[in-house]
């Protein structure tokens, strides 16, 4: 097929779908809470969508509702005069009432959100109590540091994304769920309200390609962004949100940048004139979710993928992989000994032990209630020869232990930290498997 229709059929399967189940679930939530602060039995009312899913830059994978919903101002008032943390005293009043409606279901009040979690991979609608200010922008709850108000305003954050998409007749939405997909493909953190200031910044910066906006520019399109999100400061703390100008930061010291240099590397290197070279380049840049457009029988192998194995990929965290190689008689080494070496491999016959480490994630997730998947995929005659061209998803701990028997360059294994059935971060660690069975 074609890159005009290859990147048409990825990027609208990318597109969120409205869920029955979660307008479902929203619409109770809201007729709940409309009923305890407005005596109203209205489903639809006082309540904006925000975040992602109201900007509509959202993923098919998205895994949360963000959902600010507008209480009276007298009970703002009701709470501002507690004399402890009235601002957790309104959550935890605001999570009763949603508990009323789905007392079995897990409810937390934290921070600044109120966490409804469904089960069976539905992830979470989060709820912001909010008051509306003369201007348009919400006062809301924070619980921390003894509690205070603080300040949103999504609205114009909104209406900049649906600016900019019209401006570029669609392209605009396409873009941010791509890098969406990028980003989680190679597991690191990336603000999504980050991503579509960039990507806002990045046409503002560049309104020659406003109109070039057919399916088959998309390839040169991405390039340019690559190269623009590359030449970002790694130094930066924060950006201002497009649309209402608040200050954004991005929690994962910055990776994208260092992640955007990778792509354009790769990118240098492709003949734009070649079709081939271009889709197999983008295959890797997006994984799976691309690949399985450009060849049909990558969704008829038997190697499990994480987009379609989970229930979403919402990267909030990381990790790394800590590998040890032994082999009875010999001195334990890390991979990366190994790998350093002359040969820049290892050998058949080791024991390897992989061990999740240095897990960073927001402290807002409970990490007893996190699961641990682990991918082995080998590849090279080998394997295949003995039936070993591994790639299933199997749930396990903390550590994994492997050893090697097929000679090539290509294996790798990969851990996913998985919360409520959502893939949280994501690492993998290439092991390389020589021919010498006794070399150390």
């Amino acid at each position: 097929m074609s890159i005009n229709t290859i990147f048409s059929d990825f990027c609208n399967s990318i597109k969120m779908i409205e869920d029955e189940k979660w307008q479902s679930r929203v619409a109770e939530i809201t007729k709940k809470i409309n009923k305890k602060y407005y005596d109203s039995d209205d489903d639809h009312n006082h309540r904006l969508f925000v975040g992602s899913v109201g900007r509509r830059t959202a993923t098919n994978k998205v895994s949360d509702y963000d959902i600010l919903y507008i209480l009276p101002w007298e009970v703002y008032h009701r709470f501002n005069n507690h004399s402890g943390n009235g601002q957790s005293d309104l959550l935890q009043e605001v999570k009763e009432c949603i508990k009323e409606r789905y007392p079995r279901t897990e409810i937390r009040a934290d921070g600044q959100v109120i966490d409804v979690t469904f089960n069976n991979g539905y992830g979470l609608i989060e709820v912001v109590p909010g008051f509306e200010n003369d201007n348009g922008s919400f006062q809301y709850a924070d619980t921390n540091d003894g509690g205070k108000w603080r300040t949103t305003n999504p609205r114009p954050e909104k209406q900049k994304c649906t600016v900019d998409n019209d401006a570029t007749y669609g392209t605009f939405r396409d873009c941010t769920r791509m890098i969406r997909v990028w980003k989680n493909h190679r597991g690191f953190v990336f603000s999504g309200l980050l991503i579509d200031t960039l990507i806002d910044k990045f046409y503002e910066n560049n309104s020659d390609i406003l109109e070039n906006n057919s399916y088959s520019s998309y390839p040169f399109i991405l390039k340019k962004i690559f190269e623009f999100l590359s030449e970002q400061n790694e130094d930066q703390q924060y950006w201002h949100a497009l649309g209402s100008n608040q200050q954004i930061s991005n929690h994962g010291s910055n990776r994208f940048i260092r992640e955007a240099r990778k792509v354009v590397d790769k990118l240098d290197g492709v003949d734009f004139d070649n079709e081939s070279e271009v889709l197999k380049c983008f295959s890797e840049i997006f994984g799976y979710q691309f690949r399985q457009f450009v060849n049909d029988s990558v969704t008829r192998t038997t190697e499990d993928f994480a987009t379609t194995y989970f229930s979403g990929i919402d990267i909030k965290g990381s990790f790394d992989i800590e590998c040890v190689v032994s082999q009875n008689g010999f001195r334990d080494h890390s991979i990366g000994y190994y790998l350093s070496s002359k040969l820049g491999t290892i050998f058949k016959n080791k024991h390897l032990l992989f061990k999740v480490t240095n897990l960073d994630l927001p402290i807002n997730i409970d990490q007893n209630n996190l699961k641990y998947y682990w991918k082995v995929r080998n590849f090279g005659v080998e394997a295949e020869r003995k039936g070993q061209l591994r790639g299933h998803i199997h749930v396990g701990g903390k550590t994994k232990r492997e050893s090697t028997k097929y000679k090539s360059m290509s294996h790798y294994v990969e851990c996913y930290v998985v919360d409520n059935d959502v893939v949280i971060a994501r690492n993998k660690i290439i092991v390389p498997i020589g021919e010498y069975e006794d070399a150390r």
